[in-house]
Formats: structure tokens, C-alpha cells, sequence
């Protein structure tokens, strides 16, 4: 079953992205108090947050990649006009 949440905080997708075994959609989202948040969407949301709280290995490159280009997409968004609201990350 596909879940969906929003995180403000980008090492949490980062994680997400980097997860060894399951894939994650990670969509970056500019919210209505200017902040940018990620929409997270894949299988078993709560139990991905399980593992990274209990120090699960993950590749530091993957996850380093991952931050940065969350980063990245936060600062794209920042400098985006309001109305443009929300893009997918490449």
C-alpha cells in the first residue's frame, strides 16, 4: 500500500532516498508560509522512519547525493513566485 506524508526537514527524505530496499518519491513542495517541505509517497512510511530512528545503514554517498540535491530543490523553490507552488525532482 502507497502512503503519502510531508516533512519539513530534509535529512528525513534524504533518508527515504537513500533507503536500501524501497523506493520513495520525494517531492519537493513550497507551503504557504514560504517554507519548502517534501511530500514523501511509498510503501510502509512508519516502519522507513522505524529503521532510520534505529540507525539503519545506507549508503553515505546516497544518502550525501540525495541531501544535496533536497538542498538544492529547497533553494530552487525559495527563489519560485508562490503561484508556481510545486516541481518534481529530476
Amino acid at each position: 500500500m502507497t502512503e503519502k506524508r510531508q516533512f519539513e526537514d530534509p535529512t528525513i527524505p534524504a533518508f527515504f532516498q537513500a533507503h536500501p530496499t524501497r523506493k520513495y518519491k520525494v517531492t519537493p513542495v513550497r507551503v504557504s508560509t514560504g517554507q519548502v517541505a517534501f511530500d514523501v509517497e511509498g510503501p510502509d512510511i512508519d516502519r522507513a522512519l522505524d529503521e532510520m530512528y534505529q540507525n539503519m545503514p545506507v549508503g553515505c554517498l546516497d544518502y550525501i547525493r540525495s541531501l544535496k540535491g533536497l538542498r538544492s530543490s529547497i533553494f530552487a523553490l525559495k527563489g519560485a513566485r508562490p503561484e508556481e507552488g510545486r516541481r518534481e525532482r529530476r
